[in-house]
């Protein structure tokens, strides 16, 4: 049976990172992974920084296939208004 897919700490959904783009919120000094979101529910990761403590965070998003290698096929709108 194989690895069944992460649930989103928002929602509690699975993430299916080959049809849903993904948000990994990760402790900066030791890589340990601190949340992982849909991209439309990455918002709840702002209980992490806004927390007050003195850690610092890594995000990283990850595409689904379709979105293409360019990021030309993006339909998830996390680029929206970046430059």
């Amino acid at each position: 049976m194989g690895k069944r897919p992460p649930r989103c700490d928002a929602c509690n959904r699975r993430i299916r990172s080959r049809s849903q783009h993904e948000f990994i919120l990760r402790d900066f000094e030791t890589e340990q992974i601190v949340g992982r979101y849909h991209a439309a529910c990455q918002g709840a990761a702002a209980k992490y920084l806004l927390s007050g403590t003195a850690a610092a965070f890594r995000g990283t998003y990850y595409h689904p296939e379709r979105c293409g290698g360019d990021l030309e096929h993006c339909d998830g709108g996390v680029l929206e208004g970046a430059a």
